[in-house]
């Protein structure tokens, strides 16, 4: 209805790629070279990327929607109509390195207790707070346990990238459609 000249949606370079490569059957290099990893000293950051990895999955399979999926939709309906891509997220690496430097040893406990803790809930809860958190004031509380559980994460993996994204959408030029998360939104508008 827009006819956007951009649509700009919620993912880095590298996370499109992905998408694109797993939509279209291409096979990635699923090996994992431990010791680049070691050697990199990016151990720590293997495993909470994996862990998230795995929770956002596994939330996809249990509601029916693959991770990144509406973002993968919002692309493909803007090269339907004819407009460019913008990808307007920080690149994943940096935010997790952001993340992990920032985060005290008891906020990442906390943060590691949670989502292990969430692998062994009843499914039906999880689905049932999923759905939950669509209605009213629910994602504004989720944002909100968020930022009390682990403020330094907050801070960069939601607002960092709340600001990132808006000075990614000034820079764009014409009609624009923005397409992110609801957690996003309201951040992105206030700045």
């Amino acid at each position: 209805e827009n006819e956007p000249d951009v649509v700009a949606v919620e993912l880095d370079a590298a996370r499109y790629q992905n998408l694109l490569n797993e939509k279209n059957g291409v096979e990635q290099d699923k090996d994992i070279k431990i010791r680049e990893i070691i050697k990199g000293n990016n151990l720590t950051m293997f495993l909470v990327s994996g862990l998230l990895s795995y929770f956002q999955k596994k939330i996809g399979d249990e509601v029916g929607v693959k991770p990144g999926s509406e973002m993968l939709a919002a692309a493909e309906a803007a090269e339907e109509a004819g407009a460019k891509v913008a990808l307007i997220d920080r690149d994943i690496q940096i935010t997790l390195k952001r993340t992990l430097n920032r985060m005290s040893f008891w906020e990442k406990a906390k943060f590691v207790y949670s989502i292990l803790a969430s692998f062994f809930a009843d499914d039906d809860e999880v689905i049932d707070d999923i759905e939950s958190i669509k209605q009213g004031d629910a994602l504004e509380e989720v944002m909100k346990y968020f930022q009390e559980m682990s403020p330094r994460a907050y801070e960069v993996l939601v607002q960092e990238r709340d600001s990132y994204m808006a000075q990614m959408l000034l820079n764009l030029e014409g009609n624009v459609v923005a397409v992110v998360g609801a957690g996003h939104r309201q951040g992105i508008q206030q700045k």
